[in-house]
């Protein structure tokens, strides 16, 4: 799911509910992670999300609570850090071979677009100020995660790790043991503690290097210079959210300063390794 592999563990000790009740409310999040796949999924022609990139520069569009919830959390990453998280990316993606192009992209002149021209109006309704394109993919599988946590605790599950291709979230009394990539040999992993009741979520450029008219690029975009960004170092965010440490990274990222205002605004902690 959402790219990558999902796990679910939930502690069998320190709760009243049975296997089964476990094993259905796993299956219950795993459900809530399908739904935000199919919402915000920017592969898929027919979601939420590319509904959005296709009209909403043409009428005011009603969209689902979760993705508008999840546009308001990018706004306010937006915001305060001061545009070096912009979810308008999304063309230069494309233009690179990162993200499919769709019948609809021909239109977007994406260089003077940024989140900024993304209304987010009364009723869940979203409208754009001119033609852009959305892409979701440094935020939306944090944003599962913390769904994923709050339908387990809505069916009485207190202890329990939801990791999501490294973008991981811990709650109750259960520890994780964290693995990072060594950024010299990303092949090889090491243990850089364990966390409980907090968020952590990690980026690379390691394994997204590729050839675009004989330049090399990664899926790392500057916003505000739409040029491609690499880095030889892990970029690690602690937060008490996993949709924060998602987006967050990103900004470390763009960045490189462990001292941006915005991860205090948020209680973050940041790491460069």
């Amino acid at each position: 799911m959402l790219g990558t592999y999902v796990e679910i563990h939930v502690a069998l000790s320190g709760t009243k509910k049975s296997v089964e009740q476990i094993h259905f409310a796993i299956s219950k999040a795993y459900e809530v992670i399908q739904k935000v796949q199919s919402l915000m999924s920017f592969h898929d022609e027919s979601s939420a999300l590319n509904q959005l990139n296709a009209r909403a520069h043409l009428s005011d569009i009603q969209t689902d609570p979760w993705l508008y919830a999840l546009l308001q959390r990018a706004k306010k990453i937006y915001d305060h850090s001061h545009g070096l998280f912009d979810c308008t990316i999304a063309p230069t993606l494309i233009e690179y071979g990162f993200l499919p192009k769709h019948h609809f992209h021909q239109t977007f002149n994406h260089i003077d677009v940024s989140q900024q021209d993304v209304m987010l109006l009364p009723e869940n309704k979203i409208r754009f100020k001119q033609p852009l394109c959305l892409d979701l993919g440094g935020i939306a599988k944090g944003f599962a995660v913390d769904l994923a946590i709050h339908q387990l605790r809505s069916l009485g599950i207190k202890n329990a790790v939801v990791n999501a291709g490294g973008d991981l979230r811990v709650v109750g009394d259960m520890t994780e043991q964290i693995y990072l990539r060594d950024s010299s040999q990303p092949q090889y992993m090491q243990s850089m503690g364990y966390l409980s009741n907090g968020a952590i979520a990690t980026s690379g450029s390691y394994f997204s290097k590729r050839i675009y008219k004989k330049n090399a690029v990664s899926h790392f975009i500057h916003p505000l210079t739409h040029s491609s960004v690499f880095t030889e170092k892990n970029f690690t965010v602690l937060a008490p959210q996993a949709w924060l440490a998602d987006a967050l990274t990103k900004v470390l990222v763009l960045a490189k300063n462990t001292e941006h205002v915005c991860f205090k605004r948020f209680g973050a902690q940041v790491l460069i390794t």
